[in-house]
């Protein structure tokens, strides 16, 4: 059985001053699962995190909660 996603992410481009920090990411989050985001320092993290929340805009690909 396959659970409809908490959040689908599709193709997720997210950048500032047209550098890209998060670049083509498509991915989904199972509702109530336990996600880790791991990562170096600038790769991205916040920033998907950021734009999940809302509080920054996608550049390119679409999010759904």
């Amino acid at each position: 059985m396959n659970a409809v996603p908490a959040i689908a992410i599709r193709d997720l481009t997210v950048a500032y001053d047209r550098v890209p920090a998060v670049h083509h990411l498509t991915g989904s989050f199972a509702p109530g699962s336990l996600t880790a985001i791991v990562g170096p320092n600038g790769a991205g993290k916040s920033t998907l995190l950021k734009t999940i929340a809302g509080l920054l805009p996608p550049d390119e690909g679409a999010i759904a909660l």
